[in-house]
């Protein structure tokens, strides 16, 4: 009977990039000078939900 091997590193690798991306767009909203300060504040709290939303399901994810 063959083992089922697992391997956990896709996982880390998939949270590192949501992680790059996160910063990437969080600091793209806050330089947005065209923005005012309620605007990003909503841009960024509409970022994060959808940052942790992909991050429960990845946790969840067994690809």
């Amino acid at each position: 009977m063959e083992e089922l091997k697992l391997h956990s590193f896709g996982q880390n690798d998939h949270l590192e990039s949501l992680k790059k991306k996160y910063e990437f767009l969080k600091n793209k909203i806050k330089g947005n000078e065209k923005l005012n300060e309620t605007e990003k504040k909503a841009e960024l709290n509409t970022l994060t939900k959808s940052f942790e939303k992909e991050k429960k399901e990845s946790k969840s994810n067994l690809y």
